[in-house]
C-alpha cells in the first residue's frame, strides 16, 4: 500500500541533510582508519589490504588496469566477505528476508510488465505486415555490438592492446568466423548474454559513433572497428531472417511503452502528481550513498492517494552503476526532478496494481525462487561455507585469485541482497584505496617489465 506520509517541508529536508551528515560520519572515520591500515575494504575482522588488490590486478592480466577494473574487483571482495561472514553467524540465505531483497527489482518489473500489458496490450498490437514494412524501412534497426572498453584511466599501451584485439574480431568476422564466437569476446556482460544485442533503437539513441556506424550499415553487414568512450566496437545489424520473432517482439514492446509514456503523461495530470520540494536535492544525495536510505520514509513525491519514499527510490537507485549513481549525483536538477517523477509513476503504477488485485504468476514466483537458490549455490560452492571450517579466508582468497586468473565467474550478488548482507555484517569500501593498488598494480608491471 502507499504511504501517505505529508509532503515534507524545506525545513524537513534540511533536517534531513543534516541527520545524513551526522550518520556519515563515523563511516568516513571509519575510512579514515582503513586508510591509515593501507586496506582497500573490511568486513568484520576480515581486511583487504591495497598490496593484495593491486596483486589480484596484476594476476588478472590482460585486460584494461582501470578504476572501475580495481573497484569491482573491492567490491566483489566485499560482497563475497560479507556472504561468507553472516552465512556462519546464521543468516539463512534462502529464507524469505534474503529472497525478498535479492528479488526486488525483477518482481517489481514483472508485476508492472504484466500491469502495462493488461492495460495498454490491445493498443500495441501489430498489423499483419508491420515487421515486414518497418524494418524495410529501417528507421528503427536491431542492432548488436562486441566491444573492447577502455576507460579515462587506462593506459597508451593498453589502448592499444584493445585496439588490436578489437581489430583481430574483426579480421576473423571478415574471414569467416561466427557472430557467436565474436560476442565471447565482449566486455560488456549486459548485451553479451543476448548476442550483443543493444536493443531496437531509432537514429540519434545511441552514442554518436555507433549511431553513425549502425544506420550505414544494410541487413547482414559489420562495421569496422569504432571508437566510443566505452571502447572499441564492432558494429552488426542482423538480416530479418535471423531475427524476425525477436524484432516483433522489440517492435511490439517499444509500442506498448510508447503507449505507456502517453498514459503515464494523462495520468500525472489526473491525480495531480507534484515533486516534494528540495525532492532533486535529496534525490542526489541518495544516488550518493543509496545504502544509506533504503530505510528513510522521507516523502519524494506525491499523487492523489499515494507517495514515493526515499526508501523506494533508494531501492531503485542501489542497481544503477557506480558511475551512474555518481552522474546522477552531479547531474542538473530539473533532471533529478524528472528522475524523482519517472520513479513516482512507477510507485504509483505498483500500488494500482496492487489495489487491483495484480500478483505474479506462481511460475514467475517460482523462478525467481529457483533463481536465487542457484546463487546460494553457486556461492556456497565458491565459499567453501558448507565446510567445516567455514568462514574460510583461504577459501575466499581461492575464489578471488580464480576471478583473477579468470578461472571462476566475476559472479555479482543482486544490490540490495548485498545490501541486507553488507548492513549485518558491518562492511566498508574505501574506493580511493582501490585506487592507491590501481597505481601499485601499474608499478609491478613496469618493474617486471609488461
Amino acid at each position: 500500500m502507499p504511504h501517505q506520509e505529508r509532503a515534507p517541508t524545506r525545513a524537513r529536508l534540511r533536517l534531513a541533510s543534516a541527520a545524513l551528515s551526522l550518520a556519515c560520519l563515523p563511516a568516513i572515520a571509519g575510512c579514515d582508519d582503513l586508510a591509515r591500515r593501507g586496506l582497500v575494504a573490511k568486513v568484520g575482522d576480515w581486511s583487504l589490504s591495497e598490496d593484495r588488490v593491486a596483486e589480484l590486478l596484476v594476476l588478472a592480466q590482460p585486460f584494461p588496469l582501470d578504476s572501475a577494473s580495481a573497484v569491482a574487483l573491492a567490491r566483489h571482495w566485499q560482497g563475497a566477505a560479507s556472504l561468507a561472514l553472516r552465512a556462519a553467524a546464521g543468516d539463512s540465505l534462502s529464507g524469505p528476508e534474503a529472497l525478498a531483497a535479492a528479488s526486488w527489482l525483477d518482481r517489481r518489473e514483472a508485476l508492472l510488465a504484466a500491469d502495462r500489458e493488461a492495460r495498454l496490450g490491445a493498443e500495441a498490437a501489430l498489423a499483419p505486415n508491420a515487421v515486414d514494412s518497418v524494418f524495410g524501412e529501417g528507421a528503427l534497426r536491431l542492432v548488436a555490438h562486441v566491444v573492447r572498453r577502455v576507460g579515462s584511466e587506462t593506459s597508451s599501451a593498453e589502448r592499444v592492446l584493445q585496439q588490436r584485439t578489437a581489430d583481430r574480431i574483426l579480421q576473423s568476422l571478415v574471414d569467416g568466423g561466427s557472430w557467436s564466437e565474436a560476442v565471447a569476446e565482449s566486455e560488456d556482460p549486459g548485451s553479451r548474454a543476448g548476442g550483443g544485442l543493444l536493443g531496437l533503437v531509432a537514429k540519434g539513441e545511441l552514442p554518436t559513433t555507433l549511431d553513425l556506424a549502425a544506420f550505414r550499415l544494410q541487413p547482414g553487414q559489420i562495421s569496422g572497428v569504432v571508437q566510443s568512450r566505452a571502447g572499441f566496437h564492432v558494429v552488426y545489424r542482423p538480416r530479418l531472417e535471423e531475427v524476425r520473432g525477436l524484432f516483433a517482439e522489440r517492435l511490439r514492446q517499444r509500442r506498448l511503452a510508447e503507449a505507456d509514456a502517453r498514459a503515464d503523461e494523462r495520468d500525472q495530470a489526473e491525480r495531480k502528481m507534484r515533486a516534494a520540494s528540495g525532492a532533486a536535492e535529496v534525490v542526489g544525495r541518495i544516488a550518493a550513498r543509496p545504502s544509506d536510505w533504503l530505510d528513510s520514509e522521507l516523502s519524494l513525491a506525491e499523487w492523489d492517494g499515494g507517495a514515493l519514499i526515499a526508501g523506494d527510490a533508494a531501492r531503485y537507485l542501489v542497481f544503477l552503476p557506480s558511475g551512474a549513481q555518481a552522474e546522477l549525483a552531479d547531474a542538473q536538477e530539473d533532471a533529478r526532478t524528472e528522475l524523482v517523477l519517472d520513479l513516482a509513476v512507477r510507485e504509483m503504477r505498483w500500488a494500482d496494481a496492487r489495489e487491483r488485485g495484480l500478483s505474479l504468476d506462481p511460475s514467475a514466483e517460482e523462478a525467481l525462487a529457483a533463481a536465487h537458490a542457484d546463487e546460494v549455490e553457486y556461492w556456497t560452492g565458491a565459499l567453501a561455507l558448507d565446510a567445516s571450517d567455514a568462514p574460510s579466508r583461504a577459501a575466499l582468497a581461492r575464489h578471488m585469485e580464480a576471478v583473477a586468473a579468470r578461472r571462476g565467474q566475476l559472479r555479482s550478488l543482486s544490490p540490495l541482497f548485498e545490501a541486507w548482507l553488507s548492513s549485518r555484517a558491518d562492511a566498508q569500501l574505501r574506493e580511493r584505496g582501490a585506487m592507491a593498488a590501481l597505481v601499485k598494480a601499474r608499478q609491478m608491471l613496469e618493474g617486471a617489465g609488461t
